[in-house]
């Protein structure tokens, strides 16, 4: 699978579409203030990353930071990098296939977690196509090794998960891929706001034969 950005002369390209989609999570209340952060592979062995501390929807190319795949700067770089990035490179290390991640806190989705309501059960044929299973990981301390020690064991086929009180993660093979999953997933974190609003205990995902049906049909359910 082709790497969206393949070298050096492509970063300023992958730092200007960081810094738009960090924009677009800011007006659509995905993330507040310096909340959440964004990474793309550059090559093989480096990733671009939002800098710690920034207010994400006003940042611009130059504040991105270049990084190894252990997270530290790469000679010349003057800012810092998130202080999530090895939540970023611990995803990039086991998903080689993975060239995007999203990290941000919709509300919808966070509130899910605090209400102890998952949403492991798909309940739209569109939304277990495109992110397949939405897992919930326990509560994990904001920047500390909890968190990838926490997801490390969730990480093998999926594209969408959240973290509960925190955030959510979502991965794709181009930015773009990783923002939209981020859109399904609050989407469908509305939607069940409003079903479970409207018929408490009374919200069912699909069932087993349906999902089988989109799995034979449509090969969906690992974000196809």
């Amino acid at each position: 699978m082709a790497v969206e950005f393949e070298h050096r002369a492509s970063i300023r390209s992958a730092a200007q579409q960081i810094v738009e989609v960090c924009e677009l999570m800011h007006r659509r209340g995905y993330i507040a203030a310096r909340d959440g952060n964004v990474s793309v592979r550059i090559g093989e062995r480096r990733i671009l990353v939002t800098p710690s501390g920034a207010r994400k929807g006003f940042m611009k190319p130059e504040d991105m930071v270049l990084c190894d795949l252990d997270g530290a700067p790469v000679k010349g770089e003057r800012g810092r990098p998130s202080s999530e990035t090895m939540m970023h490179t611990l995803i990039y290390a086991h998903r080689p296939e993975v060239n995007a991640v999203v990290h941000a806190h919709p509300p919808c989705a966070i509130a899910h977690t605090i209400a102890g309501v998952g949403l492991d059960q798909p309940l739209m044929p569109e939304v277990f196509c495109e992110l397949g299973e939405i897992v919930t990981i326990p509560y994990t301390t904001p920047t500390t090794r909890e968190v990838p020690d926490a997801l490390r064991e969730h990480l093998s086929c999926r594209v969408a998960l959240i973290m509960a009180r925190h955030g959510s993660i979502t991965l794709g093979d181009t930015l773009a891929q990783a923002y939209d999953r981020l859109e399904i997933l609050e989407h469908t974190a509305r939607i069940s706001m409003m079903a479970h609003s409207l018929a408490p205990d009374r919200v069912r995902g699909l069932d087993a034969s349906q999902l089988e049906k989109l799995r034979t049909f449509l090969g969906c359910g690992l974000g196809c």
